[in-house]
């Protein structure tokens, strides 16, 4: 019998953390599972979360009708539920925390969308990481916890040909003081390292992999790499 492989850094540290994280993040709902720490960057971050998903939808949502996405790192599944909304036929959600996939099965049912809507666990930087087939690849706030092996192999991982992904661009480390109050959060807590890449550098990753034609697209103050149709 073939031994389980040991979880990435990032995927125990966000088994344990994600469900506070989220709770910080996305404050409007209620702080009830937030540590101190998360309920104190929601003050810094305001509504931050909440633009990055509007903006991905935007950018998304000409490309969606009738289409197959996974959405990596889907925490309790707010973006999936907002794509199936806006015309998907069929959304994977995958992420490392089974509570935030369980929070995220009985929203889904809640809303009736059961049927075009499937939650499963996955370490998705390890090599091999059996994930479905879809037209696209989402993912907000995940790539910039790769470093580049593990980018490398969760790349390797998709089986999809257009990805929309939330950017870890250099650019960042100009944001004063946002980009230093992050240091100290990371440090405080012990967060995986952070990776920022510029095009140049994700490009190298992934065009090995299959994925072409890769630009950098702007929404509300957000950066995504993707190669969807302009």
């Amino acid at each position: 019998m073939n031994k389980p492989q040991k979880k990435s850094e990032s995927a125990r540290y966000w088994e344990d953390h994600l469900l506070s994280w989220e709770s910080g993040a996305y404050f409007r709902e209620g702080q009830k599972d937030a540590t101190w720490w998360d309920k104190l960057s929601a003050l810094f971050r305001g509504d931050a979360m909440y633009v990055r998903m509007s903006a991905a939808l935007e950018l998304i949502r000409p490309h969606l009708a009738g289409k197959t996405v996974l959405d990596v790192g889907c925490a309790s599944g707010r973006f999936a539920f907002q794509m199936i909304q806006a015309g998907a036929a069929k959304i994977y959600g995958t992420d490392i925390s089974a509570e935030a996939l369980k929070i995220a099965a009985t929203r889904g049912a809640e809303l009736g969308l059961r049927d075009k809507l499937e939650f499963f666990p996955s370490d998705v930087v390890q090599p091999g990481a059996p994930l479905p087939q879809a037209d696209i690849v989402t993912a907000l706030g995940v790539i910039e916890y790769f470093d580049p092996e593990a980018m490398s192999a969760f790349l390797g991982n998709l089986r999809t040909k257009y990805i929309l992904l939330d950017f870890p661009d250099h650019a960042r480390k100009k944001e004063f003081p946002t980009w230093v109050l992050r240091q100290v959060y990371i440090r405080a807590n012990r967060l995986p390292g952070v990776y920022l890449y510029s095009l140049d550098e994700f490009s190298q990753l992934a065009e090995p992999r299959g994925f072409k034609d890769l630009r950098i697209v702007k929404s509300r103050n957000f950066y995504y790499v993707t190669n969807l149709p302009a």
